[in-house]
């Protein structure tokens, strides 16, 4: 019995293996057939990538159709002309002699699903009772918050087909695996641009062929040449993090106001950005890339109610005086693949893991010195990886503080949003890619940009951290056109704007600083008596008597759900008694004098040591 069972077992694993091992090489290696229709027609073909070229891959691994014959409508018969889109990836990009598993990862990420934009969108529209909650985009109803998602927010996700050839640009909206590796050379440009207008006219003038339509015999790369400009498309929107990255401000200005001057600019989308302060990692040259991995980018598998949990890359994973670090033989599949790839294998380093998951960072390396450094993965440039300084970590005052809390240079903040539904508004259906009549409009009101509102942000260990926030929802939804029937809301959200400074915030921008507190812009004075005395810049809005750009109430709380994260909150009475307590020694007190000093140390010795001159908050 047991000799029947091993044979048995022994003839079943031989028809797997023998099974995929012909699935390998049918994938790979038809191109070193005989015979290959693709390559005799297409033969002038170049500019491929060398690992996608037809001498490795075939043309059909990625385009599919019939090789096998010079027939043209045989071999064009199920061919897909731009590959890569989620639809189709599983059966291209994905296959098992390429890259198995990632569509399904991608298909699953954040990324793909926007799963945390439809529960916020949902719970802001009282569709959901919390703002989480595992959702897909593809799945959107008809409801108020889905269609509001289908007609101003769904078309960026990833799996929002690419159905025009070109380069991805601004208005570049999804396509699969093509969103982030799809290049095109200026000649490829070039002879498209040529291909498509002569294809046009010819059209046009009613001729099957016109003199001098050329098919384009320069071919696009898929490679891993990923600059900001493929990420642009969507981040420049919602959080802005593109835009702010680089150093521009959006605006509410026509662009015939400012279109000469130089400090403006204008997106292929018609809205105006205005020339401010970039991230300090983007004045030092590096992209997006340098800091995410594929595990975000593409998801690790894994379903995540929101971004920031999907996110496994933080400051301390570069900037920390600790070292955790890998060699290359205890690197990943998939991260050896891409150090390989990207010539990033280097002798006598070992690479720095993150302190989420221990992910890789290929392009990060701490030498036998102790020396850490980072390679950008685009123009291979060395930037030292320097440590916190001490301000930062000695103490107990500011143990609490995130990173960004102190680095963060500023955020882009709208004080109110009205937001309407015209039944006779013609739109568009992002979604189903069609022109619709009846369609929710946004109009927003005041824009500016300054530091980030503070709150807390609580962990899965119960910690709670000081953080980084914005408006993330200030709005009346028009439902009805009916004022008893309106909806109502003043959400913050977390953020991670993407404009750090090397030096950081001073004390008193934040401990006497009403926009940071969460009150709004204003004045903020601390009078003779102890009192503090706050003077909103913006208007009380009408609903519900805060400022337009508040957050909370000068020393109040809000009970009710006020951010868009269930782990998020604004200061407390208590909080805001506490921060203001430093702010009162601040308005006598230079940050940089000893007391100040002594205060990230022992704040109490110091309060136990005030003179007669102190005069302390009273409440």
């Amino acid at each position: 019995m047991k000799v029947i069972i091993r044979n048995t077992a022994f003839v079943l694993l031989s028809f797997v293996i023998t099974y995929y091992i012909a699935d390998y090489f049918s994938q790979k290696y038809f191109i070193k057939t005989n015979f290959n229709g693709c390559v005799n027609c297409h033969d002038e073909m170049t500019g491929f990538e060398e690992s996608h070229s037809p001498e490795i891959v075939g043309c059909n691994a990625c385009h599919l159709g019939n090789p096998n014959t010079t027939n043209k409508d045989f071999a064009h018969k199920g061919m897909i002309l731009i590959p890569g889109n989620l639809t189709d990836a599983s059966k291209t990009c994905g296959v098992t002699a390429c890259h198995p598993g990632i569509p399904e990862r991608v298909n699953s990420s954040l990324m793909n699903t926007m799963s945390g934009v439809i529960s916020v969108n949902q719970f802001t529209f009282k569709e959901l009772e919390k703002p989480e909650g595992h959702f897909n985009v593809k799945d959107l109803t008809k409801s108020n918050a889905d269609n509001h998602n289908r007609n101003l927010c769904a078309s960026c996700h990833l799996g929002n087909e690419k159905t025009e050839l070109g380069p991805i640009n601004e208005l570049s909206r999804g396509g699969g695996c093509n969103a982030c590796h799809l290049n095109y050379s200026n000649e490829a440009i070039k002879q498209l641009n040529s291909y498509v207008n002569s294809k046009f006219k010819s059209q046009n003038s009613k001729k099957e062929n016109l003199s001098g339509s050329v098919f384009p015999k320069v071919h696009p790369q898929l490679n891993l040449k990923i600059n900001n400009n493929h990420c642009f498309g969507c981040h420049s929107r919602s959080g802005r993090i593109s835009t702010n990255y680089e150093g521009w401000f959006e605006t509410l200005k026509s662009w015939e106001e400012v279109k000469e001057n130089k400090e403006y600019r204008l997106l292929m989308d018609g809205r105006v950005f205005q020339k401010t302060k970039d991230d300090v990692h983007h004045k030092a040259g590096m992209e997006c890339i340098d800091c995410h991995v594929s595990m975000e980018i593409m998801g690790d598998g894994n379903i995540y109610h929101h971004m920031e949990e999907a996110t496994k890359v933080q400051c301390i994973d570069c900037h920390s005086k600790e070292t955790n670090s890998v060699s290359y033989t205890e690197l990943d599949f998939e991260s050896k693949k891409i150090v390989d790839l990207r010539n990033l294998k280097k002798e006598n380093a070992e690479y720095l893991v993150t302190e989420k998951n221990n992910i890789p960072l290929i392009n990060t390396f701490v030498n036998r010195r102790n020396e850490k450094y980072l390679l950008t993965k685009n123009s291979n440039k060395k930037l030292s990886l320097n440590q916190p300084k001490s301000i930062c970590i000695q103490g107990k005052s500011h143990q609490r503080l995130s990173c960004s809390s102190c680095h963060t240079e500023w955020v882009s903040h709208c004080a109110g949003c009205h937001t309407e539904y015209d039944p006779n508004l013609e739109g568009y259906d992002l979604l189903d890619n069609k022109d619709i009549v009846g369609s929710w409009n946004e109009t927003p009101s005041d824009f500016y940009f300054d530091y980030p509102v503070l709150g807390i942000r609580k962990e899965k260990s119960g910690k709670e951290v000081i953080d980084t926030f914005i408006p993330g929802m200030v709005l009346t939804i028009d439902k009805f056109k009916n004022p008893q029937k309106k909806i109502f809301k003043r959400l913050f959200a977390p953020t991670f704007s993407h404009t750090i400074n090397k030096s950081g915030r001073s004390c008193k921008s934040c401990h006497n600083n009403p926009l940071a507190l969460g009150y709004g812009k204003g004045k903020l004075e601390y009078s003779k008596n102890g009192k503090w005395i706050f003077t909103p810049q913006f208007e009380n809005h009408i609903e519900d008597n805060l400022p337009k750009d508040a957050w909370i109430g000068f020393m109040k709380t809000r009970n009710e759900t006020s951010t868009t994260r269930t782990y998020t909150r604004p200061f407390t009475v208590e909080d805001q008694k506490r921060i203001l307590l430093v702010g009162a020694c601040l308005t006598c007190h230079d940050e940089n004098s000893s007391v100040m000093k002594k205060s990230l140390t022992d704040f109490k010795d110091v309060l136990s040591r005030v003179t007669d001159n102190c005069i302390l908050p009273s409440y």
